[in-house]
């Protein structure tokens, strides 16, 4: 175990705590999290002189099930954290902090700024994709396929919410335990510690924020979508519409010189053939330039 100035600070996998030859505090944090299993509870609360959190993420849009989770135990002297699971290397992170992060407060603001960077850098890649989206549907390139894009993200968005809700409340839990420890007893964290925890909540606010923007994003990049295939529609419709309207003529044309009565004019004119294909062609003409002048297609 590291020590420096009195302080302890550690980062393990699961395994390596079973198997290893374990301080007090470590049987402390294991037994903790035999009593508490993370798969089924989140959060922190006060453990003996200590402050004992539990914290998952879920990965993709799959709110049943979470692919990492650690556990921790927090005083004023030491920080112990345990990985318990790490589905495809979402926490794989805290273990790649610098061995040069000795004091404790380095080490926690590696462990909980990179939890926060890994998860904003998520967000500004939605983002990111969100802009790309919206750009495309009023440049007027429209999938069908869009709606499903939408869903997806909106339960994307939904799963980072509630994991990003449930860490905040973590971290609030923290300082409020913090605040009433310190009005009744000695303090669980040192004042730089307690200092971090509290703007770490105000970070992990903001984060919470821009996820809620994205989400209502999304409300705005449906509407634009909808609003694109109606005015897709009514385009086809408009064209449709002129189109007949300029052959109606032609069938009224064809229907009164079908009729062959025997006093029609044209019935026995050498020309009347002629003249009635004539008379369409200019039909056509004037109706095509009277829609073309009033922009209608």
């Amino acid at each position: 175990m590291e020590e420096n100035k009195g302080r302890s600070t550690r980062i393990l996998e699961w395994d390596e705590l079973i198997k290893k030859s374990r301080s007090p505090k470590e049987e402390l944090l294991m037994q903790s999290v035999y009593r508490l299993e993370p798969a089924y509870w989140v959060g922190v609360k006060l453990l003996e002189d200590s402050l004992y959190g539990a914290f998952c993420f879920h990965r993709g849009t799959d709110v049943k099930r979470r692919v990492a989770s650690a556990a921790f135990l927090l005083d004023e002297q030491a920080f112990l954290l345990v990985i318990i699971k790490d589905e495809n290397d979402v926490l794989h992170h805290l273990t790649e902090i610098p061995a040069d992060a000795a004091e404790m407060q380095d080490r926690l603001e590696s462990v909980f700024e990179g939890i926060l960077k890994h998860a904003k850098q998520k967000v500004e890649e939605m983002e990111k994709y969100l802009i790309d989206m919206e750009q495309e549907i009023v440049g007027g390139r429209i999938s069908r396929n869009r709606n499903r894009s939408i869903f997806e993200c909106k339960r994307l968005l939904t799963v980072w919410k509630n994991d990003y809700m449930q860490f905040l409340n973590m971290i609030e839990g923290i300082n409020g335990l913090e605040e009433k420890k310190k009005d009744t007893q000695k303090k669980i964290l040192n004042e730089e510690a307690a200092c971090y925890f509290r703007i770490y909540e105000n970070k992990l606010r903001h984060l919470t924020e821009e996820n809620q923007f994205l989400y209502e994003e999304l409300v705005h990049i449906r509407e634009a979508l909808d609003a694109a295939l109606s005015y897709e529609q009514n385009r086809i419709m408009k064209l449709f519409t002129t189109v007949t309207t300029i052959f109606m003529p032609l069938s009224l044309i064809a229907g009164w010189y079908g009729m062959n009565f025997e006093g029609m004019p044209e019935l026995q004119w050498k020309y009347g053939y002629g003249f009635v294909s004539l008379l369409s062609i200019l039909v056509v003409v004037a109706c095509f330039w009277f829609f073309r002048k009033k922009k209608l297609f």
